[in-house]
This record gives structure tokens, sequence and C-alpha cells, in this order.
């Protein structure tokens, strides 16, 4: 059953003392609209989803719905209210995720022109709601559902997103084997079918669950293809930028992963992008001697909004600073990050960072360098050359959420 618009929404806001955004409202007034939608006939229904499409055109603009739906489907089933999806995932990436949820539920009750494939691109985005919230057992049963929706309607594009789907359940549950299983049956499927979007988020995948199992130079030749898949996206080449920088300092490779990480925040990109690329900044500039970057990560993480960014990534980002500080010697900066860090992580239950902090100052530091092939090498190196000359004052944090 679909949670009301507003009781979704009181349910985002928890303990926030702010919006999420300026457009709050006017997410609420799009799944109200729906909501109403879905109990009337047509032509009333017809008349008001169409209401609701053009409210949220307007929300997110004619041309960035364009550009994300394009993105999103190439010219694949486009459908009449794509607009709402596309409003849709800019609420759950803006962390409302109960509201996102209800929006995707009312669109497919009110819009009764979607076809399969349409249909089952939504119920994919619904399924992400479920696993976010933990509930990853319901995330399971719709994904297997939209498996065999796309085995009766021979949609290859529906099974894909259900091994991607798939490869997030077998990631949070530590279930490597079956993780890389999917993605690389989701990438070969992907490729085969010209799906650029879908073969990115595959070889993400593939490039996380090497890196889980220590095949570095795997997960940076599969991380430089997701880069290569992203080019001409803002949002997304930062976000897998800032992978890369996290596959090269688990690896040892300081100078690069340091590269990386500067080029992210040297971007004008989302909070929930730029955040974690400070952490790992400030660690890479610890480890590589370089203080004034170190100092500077931390300062640019202290001045975060917590309300722009969920409180794991902060939290993590406040911790890394904390174990970056203090390895140069900045005890007192430290301190602060590390207190605020876990003050956050006690206060949400975020009991993985609680244990990584614990084990930080058990074990701090310990050096290791991977060796790579010399292809996963070239890679490193490419990334190497993308260090900005110089930080600028501020990073700049961009609206922009898809």
């Amino acid at each position: 059953m679909t949670t009301p618009a507003a009781a979704a929404y009181r349910a985002d806001l928890g303990e926030r003392d702010q919006p999420f955004g300026r457009a709050d409202g006017d997410w609420i007034t799009v799944a109200t609209v729906l909501e109403h939608a879905t109990l009337v006939d047509e032509p009333a229904r017809g008349k008001m989803l169409r209401e609701a499409v053009e409210l949220a055109r307007k929300i997110v603009g004619a041309s960035e719905v364009q550009r994300l739906a394009e993105r999103e489907w190439q010219d694949r089933d486009r459908s009449a209210s794509e607009a709402i999806v596309i409003l849709a995932d800019k609420v759950h990436n803006d962390g409302a995720l109960n509201l996102a949820a209800t929006i995707y539920d009312a669109l497919l009750s009110a819009d009764s022109s979607l076809n399969v494939v349409q249909r089952g691109r939504i119920l994919t985005k619904r399924a992400r709601v479920e696993w976010k919230c933990g509930r990853l057992d319901e995330a399971a049963d719709r994904y297997r559902h939209i498996e065999a929706l796309g085995r009766r309607a021979k949609s290859s594009e529906l099974s894909i997103r259900a091994l991607i789907g798939f490869v997030s359940l077998s990631q949070m549950r530590g279930e490597h084997e079956e993780m890389h299983r999917c993605a690389r049956r989701a990438a070969r499927l992907a490729e085969r079918d010209g799906l650029s979007k879908l073969a990115r988020e595959a070889h993400s995948g593939l490039m996380i669950v090497a890196s889980l199992n220590g095949r570095f130079d795997d997960a940076l030749v599969h991380g430089w293809t997701v880069y290569q898949l992203s080019i001409g996206d803002p949002v997304d080449e930062g976000g897998v930028l800032g992978n890369l920088g996290q596959v090269l300092l688990n690896s040892g490779y300081i100078d690069a992963a340091r590269a990386a990480f500067a080029s992210v925040v040297s971007r004008e990109l989302p909070a929930r992008i730029i955040v974690p690329a400070l952490g790992g900044l400030a660690l890479a500039s610890a480890a590589s001697k370089h203080d004034l970057t170190t100092e500077w990560a931390a300062r640019e993480v202290l001045r975060v909004n917590p309300g722009a960014v969920s409180r794991y990534a902060l939290a993590s980002a406040l911790l890394e600073c904390g174990w970056a500080l203090t390895r140069v010697g900045r005890k007192k900066t430290a301190m602060r990050c590390r207190t605020a860090g876990l003050e956050l992580a006690g206060q949400y239950d975020l009991h993985e960072l609680i244990e990584r902090n614990a084990i930080e100052e058990a074990t701090p530091n310990s050096p290791f360098v991977a060796a790579l092939n010399k292809r996963a090498a070239s890679v490193a190196l490419e990334l190497t050359s993308m260090e900005p000359r110089r930080l600028p004052q501020h990073v700049q944090l961009s609206a922009v959420s898809a």
C-alpha cells in the first residue's frame, strides 16, 4: 500500500531541522496530484497525470529532463510521463526515500499507458528504495519479479536491470562471488545491446567487487571503463573518479589517489560526491606528506552543512579527516573531527564506522602497495595527470543530484 505523500515526507524529514531544498513543497504537490489521479476515472485521471508531468518538468527544467532521460534510456521506450520518473529520482538522490517511493508507486497506478519495459524501469527504482531503507528481502522479491517480467517480455533491458539490482544486494550481504557473477553477466548483455548507462553500472559493480577481493588491477581497468562511459556527464565523471581514487588509496598508489580526489573536489558537484572525496583526499594527502592539503580537506568537511549530505557520508569523511590529521600531527583538529564523526555514527547507529574507527586506532597507517599489471598501471598514470595545479578556496556544491 502506498504511503500518503504528506506522511512519507514527514518520515523522510525525521529529525532534520530543515527541508531537503527549495522544491520540497512542489515534490509533495506532484505526489499528491498523482495520488488523486489514482482515485478517479478517465478523463479526469489523464488530466491530473498531465498536470503532474508539467509540474515535474517545471521543477526539474525541460532541458534537464531531456538530458537525463536520454542518458538513462537513450531513444528506447520513452514515455510521456518520464519527467515524473526523473523528478522522483531527484527526490530519491536528495534523500527523501519514502516520498520517492510514493511517487513511483502512484505513477505506476495512475499511468495505464506505460508498457512493460517502462513499468519495469520504475519497479527497479522502487526496489532500490527498499534496499536503501535496509529492507533487503523485500528488494530481492522485487528484483525477482522484474527478472520474470524481462523473461516474459523478452526484454534484455529488464533482465540487466534486475541483475544490477542483485549486484547491490550481493554487495550488502558480502556475497562477492554472486556479486561478480551478476555484474559480469549484466556487463556482457548491456554491451551486446548498446545500453551504455547499464554497461556503466555493471562495470561499476565489477570495479567494486574486484577491489573488495584485492584485485586492484582489475578494479582500475573496470573503473577506467566506467569513466570512459561517463565522459560528458559531470556528475557521473566525478562519481567514478572518487571511486577510482578509493581503489588507488586501498592499493597503495597514494599520489594517483590524491590526484583523483583533488580532481573531484575541484569541480562543482553534489555533496554526496564531494564529501567522500574530501575524506579520501585527506588520507591520501597525509600519506604523501601534503600536510596543508590534509588540513584544507578537513576544514572543508567541517564546513559542510549536515543537511546537505547523508549522515553516513559525513560521519565517514569526518573520521577519515581525523585519522589523516593525527598522522600529520594536528591533534587538536583531529580530535574535533573524530569526535564529531563518532557522535554522528553513534546517534544514527552507524556501527560499521565505529568498528572502522576502532580498527584504525588499533592498527593505524599500515603501508601497502599492490602489484599492478601494465594496463592498470597506465590507468594510474592517467589519473595522476589529472591533479589540478591548485585547489579552490572552497569546494563548490552543486544543486544537481542526479
